[in-house]
């Protein structure tokens, strides 16, 4: 395997938590939503459940072995076709990509189902494949034996430890695995099937859903990279800018005849800021400077002063008409743009509770489940108990 070289591993951390050095996932029930059968895949092979089906299936006859392969690949290929993200998945792998944080897998499942996740659902959706990722295919010891954790831990160039994190739905195959490596494990168990403690096998986080461990990660570890908990740059306070180019001043003046007299380009241009006239006349709350922009072409995607869309500017200061007159351009609009810290537009509304601008972006269908960089949600980013409900609704509607 190729050696990934890790800046991670150079890293302490000041505050006595442990530094968030990796995450290893399992496939099934974790990153996607459990579609297999498992009490019929396991009849098929003639093999009672309260056994491990791999490890039996390793110790049969060669010719009960080859049926038994052939019932499990055929029922796995079964379950790739109808394969669905798990809630959360891509939101949580954007948001370890963003801090710099390698992700490996390790699965029960075969390596064709693994280069179907990749080629399908993760590595079209613009994130790197996992890396190590390693199938039963691809080891001589299946889960819970801890030796391909160890593998992975090596090819990081990392300690087992803390730092590390196992993340998946099975007690015995995913967090006993987790601690017989003596990494950091997390639970996922939407349905509560097992109780805290014995049950969960001692898992340190236990969770309903994968969005809700970014922000207990950000709570108990230090995050690395320059969007972390660990770096001084993200606690700088800006002086807020003002306009510094002819164009800029009148879109935020509101005047919408020199605007419209002005050379396109100038209208294209961004000043020292970043902010472009768009920017500025929606931030301002300009209703018809923001028209005749959008009528004279501009980008409405684009971004300004650290990396704020004009639909993020509108967001935040509540200006509803504008934010109206924005979402009007719904062929070409990015809903869900972050800005540097990783917040979306309706972050912004949610943390400021501008109540119609939630309702607004939520109509339009922005993202529910996009994290900032401390891992949270717009739901969990207010502090408006009615905000907070609306944007659940619309989550559990989907």
């Amino acid at each position: 395997m190729r050696a990934l070289a890790s800046p991670l591993r150079h890293m302490a951390t000041a505050a006595g938590r442990p530094l968030l050095r990796g995450v290893v996932f399992d496939l099934d029930g974790t990153l996607t939503v459990p579609n297999l059968d498992f009490r019929q895949m396991h009849e098929r092979c003639g093999v009672p459940m309260k056994e491990d089906l791999l490890a039996a299936v390793r110790q049969m006859g060669p010719d009960q072995k080859r049926v038994a392969w052939d019932v499990i690949e055929e029922m796995e290929a079964d379950g790739r076709r109808t394969l669905e993200l798990a809630e959360g998945a891509l939101d949580f792998g954007r948001w370890l990509h963003r801090h710099g944080i390698p992700t490996g897998l390790v699965t029960r499942n075969s390596a064709s189902t693994v280069q179907w996740l990749h080629e399908r659902h993760w590595c079209s959706a613009g994130l790197p494949a996992f890396h190590p990722a390693l199938s039963r295919d691809d080891v001589e010891h299946d889960k819970p034996h801890p030796a391909a954790l160890q593998a992975i831990a090596k090819e990081w160039d990392l300690p087992l430890g803390p730092g590390l994190l196992m993340v998946g739905d099975s007690p015995s195959n995913d967090i006993g695995f987790g601690k017989a490596a003596g990494v950091s494990t997390a639970l996922v168990d939407p349905g509560r099937r097992f109780r805290e403690g014995e049950a969960s096998h001692g898992a340190d986080f236990v969770i309903d859903s994968l969005l809700q461990l970014p922000s207990l990660l950000w709570k108990h570890y230090d995050i690395p990279g320059p969007l972390g908990s660990t770096s001084a740059q993200t606690l700088v306070k800006k002086t807020e800018p003002v306009p510094q180019t002819a164009a800029c001043r009148a879109a935020a003046d509101g005047d919408v005849v020199a605007v419209q007299a002005m050379a396109k380009q100038d209208l294209l241009t961004a000043d020292a800021s970043g902010n472009t006239p768009l920017v500025w006349a929606a931030d301002a709350g300009k209703v018809e400077v923001v028209e005749s922009l959008l009528a004279a072409g501009v980008d409405v995607n684009v971004k300004g002063y650290l990396g704020n869309t004009a639909v993020s500017r509108a967001c935040r200061r509540g200006h509803d008409s504008v934010l109206r007159v924005l979402l009007g351009v719904a062929s070409t609009i990015d809903l869900d743009a972050p800005n540097e810290k990783m917040q979306s537009p309706l972050h912004f509304a949610a943390f400021k509770q501008n109540t119609e601008a939630v309702k607004l972006m939520l109509a339009a269908g922005a993202s529910t489940t996009s994290l900032d960089r401390k891992g949270r949600t717009p739901a969990e980013d207010t502090s408006d108990p009615m905000i907070r409900e609306l944007i659940l609704q619309a989550r559990a509607a989907l």
